[in-house]
């Protein structure tokens, strides 16, 4: 269950930030709510315009005042892809605008995840990243190197598909 994976069941006002399938994921975490009796809502945050990866603007960031957990979702479909084709706001981080065409790699997302952080407004206990996507055994590789990283810097972090 991706409510035990993300370890969201102590929370009960759920903002998913992000991009790369967080429909299917609210989807799914109402259902998994609902199949245990447990009331809890979920709240998406942006409009990623269907790309796997958001920057949010300064100030654009505003988590709804009950909320006692985010979910950074970061598709890792994203990888080897041009960021300006990958990346909702692509053109608010330097490095992106002086390279658009350069393929996406896992330090680009590593970074997207950590913008983000530094924008939400909540302490890392509080804060859970889905790496989604995570469709083949080498995507699971790659985000190896990521998961490690967030889960050193105190940050639950899971690498999984939202695929039925």
């Amino acid at each position: 269950m991706i409510l035990d994976i993300l370890q969201l069941r102590e929370f009960h006002h759920i903002s998913l930030l992000g991009a790369g399938g967080k429909s299917t994921l609210r989807t799914i975490l109402e259902a998994e709510s609902a199949r245990l009796g447990e009331a809890r809502t979920f709240q998406e945050i942006g409009a990623s315009d269907g790309r796997c990866l958001m920057l949010y603007a300064p100030g654009t960031l505003v988590l709804p005042p009950e909320t006692d957990c985010a979910v950074i979702v970061v598709g890792l479909g994203a990888l080897d892809w041009p960021i300006q084709e990958v990346c909702a706001g692509f053109n608010l981080k330097r490095e992106f605008t002086a390279e658009p065409a350069r393929p996406c790699d896992e330090q680009d997302l590593l970074s997207i995840v950590q913008d983000t952080l530094q924008t939400v407004a909540l302490p890392k206990e509080r804060v859970r990243v889905l790496l989604n996507q995570a469709d083949t055994g080498a995507l699971h590789i790659r985000a190896s190197g990521l998961l490690r990283s967030l889960q050193n810097d105190g940050i639950h972090a899971a690498a999984l598909s939202l695929l039925a």
